[in-house]
């Protein structure tokens, strides 16, 4: 569905405003509640005192979410001088369109304003969808808008189903594949396993889980909640109702076929697990029609046809389109985006934003591309927030994001550069150097007695050398802080103060034997103000240290 500034959505034509409130917390602002009439659609709307409004406002969306925006996302609105608009819109775009357009009249009755009022939309994950739907399909409602942690037209359900196959072949040598993908493992993942094993780890690997993510392997595999890798098993069953039958009785599937994989899910079935096995392998008869999907490459023979038998249906975008309100990721984009993805992403594989990206060169041509799209990866970084020590909060490239949005839109000030990377088998691979790198994300070199590793008697003193390098105009290291025992409990560690690039060198003594990933965390920030709560984005580098 087509949506301009001046249109009118009859489904949402006659927003009534429920309550007008000031407010003090989280800071001064001015909330305005409100509905649209005969639906069940509500919105708020947060504005900065008039003093402190710049003439934009932020946006986020989310499938499942209400329309009461957290106290970060309104204190972040009125620290960048932006209104904040949030909806229980659900799937799609057009009540998110309505409400951006309606609290622009709002807004300029409260600050009696006749000056254009810029808006820039976000979503992640399954709000990904919606932003990438919305600034493809709208015009003149938002001017920009920065998709994160994106999905793809084929990521629901195959990436969960494509971790279950993991989990059923894998579950026992996830510990050993956790250690050498570890700072100062051996590096080889493969080491160590029959061929079986080998061949799933790679076929998981070329679909797009991260090779350094197994580090959280229980996470990966969904141990800690073994159905939650099946959650749209009932998806499937609805829209592909013959699969496990043909899945156990037809050529071309694992449950037929005649070879060790195969032996092992046969051994494995059982009358209430017949559709879970199944599902395990439902990617290989998902190979997307759509070229460009190179994930799905080593699913085809030297012709270029599926190796295995296909569905009738390609569930994928099926639910990518409702998600995106129709949208079919083509690229189009009616405004400038900034798309932020995550390196350790076992649910949106890192890949997904590259093939985004490819589709809007396509569409907009290299140099329209280059005047209106960014992608910046966030490296140790998963989908759902630093769960671990091993990774760092993604919220600051966000927020960064948006603001260098506002810059680039408002006053002509290109953002930093697309982070620089390469892909191996699905896998993206980025430069060791914050030059090289490019993007906004510091990077961090950590050394212990100068190796990545190092075994110790107890008692013996060792030295940490640390680097730490902020890309060319992204900003100030603002903080370090250690981890020595590598749990999670940082320490703030002073460095001499602000500045683009910091080495440290820290002696520490360890005296109870044990395995340990010291850790150094920084934090960078455009202004190189520490003391703001906002767009700090951090890094951090690990290392091993055997102490007996």
């Amino acid at each position: 569905m087509w949506v301009t500034a001046d249109c009118v959505d009859l489904l949402y034509s006659r927003p009534v405003i429920d309550n007008v409130v000031d407010l003090t917390s989280p800071v001064p602002h001015r909330k305005v509640s409100g509905h649209f009439d005969g639906t069940e659609k509500r919105f708020n709307f947060y504005f900065p005192p008039k003093g402190q409004w710049e003439g934009r406002f932020f946006h986020l969306v989310y499938p499942t979410q209400d329309e009461i925006a957290t106290d970060e996302a309104v204190s972040f609105g009125v620290a960048s001088g932006a209104y904040t608009v949030q909806t229980n819109g659900g799937g799609g775009y057009r009540v998110d369109a309505a409400a951006a357009k309606f609290a622009k009249a709002v807004a300029a009755s409260y600050y009696i304003s006749p000056e254009p009022i810029h808006g820039y939309l976000y979503g992640g994950s399954g709000g990904s969808f919606q932003t990438i739907g919305a600034i493809e399909n709208c015009a003149g409602v938002w001017h920009g808008a920065v998709p994160f942690i994106p999905g793809v037209p084929t990521s629901i359900p195959n990436n969960f189903f494509v971790r279950a196959m993991a989990r059923f072949v894998l579950e026992d040598k996830a510990p050993q594949i956790a250690d050498a993908v570890r700072p100062g493992g051996s590096g080889d993942p493969y080491a160590g396993l029959n061929n079986v094993e080998r061949a799933v780890l790679l076929e998981v690997t070329r679909m797009g889980v991260p090779l350094r993510a197994w580090e959280d392997y229980k996470y990966l595999l969904g141990l800690h909640d073994p159905q939650g890798l099946l959650g749209f098993a009932s998806v499937v069953q609805g829209l592909d109702p013959t699969y496990a039958d043909d899945f156990w009785t037809k050529p071309g599937y694992l449950g037929t076929e005649q070879s060790a994989l195969g032996d092992r899910f046969r051994a494995a079935a059982k009358p209430n697990n017949r559709w879970s096995l199944a599902l395990a392998s439902y990617h290989r008869h998902q190979v997307p029609k759509r070229p460009g999907f190179y994930a799905w490459d080593h699913l085809r023979g030297p012709d270029g046809r599926p190796i295995y038998p296909q569905r009738p249906i390609e569930i994928g975008p099926l639910i990518s389109r409702g998600a995106a309100g129709g949208g079919t990721h083509t690229g189009a984009i009616q405004g400038k985006i900034i798309v932020a993805a995550n390196l350790l992403d076992v649910d949106a594989y890192p890949w997904h934003a590259d093939w985004y990206s490819t589709r809007v060169r396509e569409s907009l041509g290299q140099q329209r591309y280059d005047d209106n799209f960014r992608l910046w990866y966030n490296d140790n970084a998963d989908h759902i927030g630093p769960r671990t020590a091993r990774l760092v909060q993604s919220e600051g490239m966000l927020q960064q994001a948006l603001r260098d949005l506002t810059a680039w839109v408002e006053r002509g000030i290109a953002p930093a550069r697309s982070t620089r990377y390469g892909l191996v088998d699905s896998q993206v691979r980025v430069p060791d150097d914050a030059a090289g790198r490019q993007g906004v994300q510091p990077v961090v070199e950590l050394t212990v007695n100068g190796a990545a590793w190092i075994d110790v008697a107890a008692g013996q003193t060792v030295t940490f050398v640390a680097k730490v390098q902020v890309p060319p105009a992204a900003g100030k290291v603002v903080a370090t802080e250690w981890d020595f025992d590598g749990t999670g409990n940082f320490t703030a560690w002073p460095f001499g103060g602000p500045r683009p690039m910091v080495e440290v060198s820290v002696p520490f003594t360890y005296t109870t034997p044990g395995l340990y990933f010291p850790a150094l965390r920084a934090t960078s920030q455009r202004e190189g103000d520490p003391s703001t709560p906002f767009a700090r984005v951090q890094n951090l580098g690990r290392v091993r240290v055997v102490v007996h």
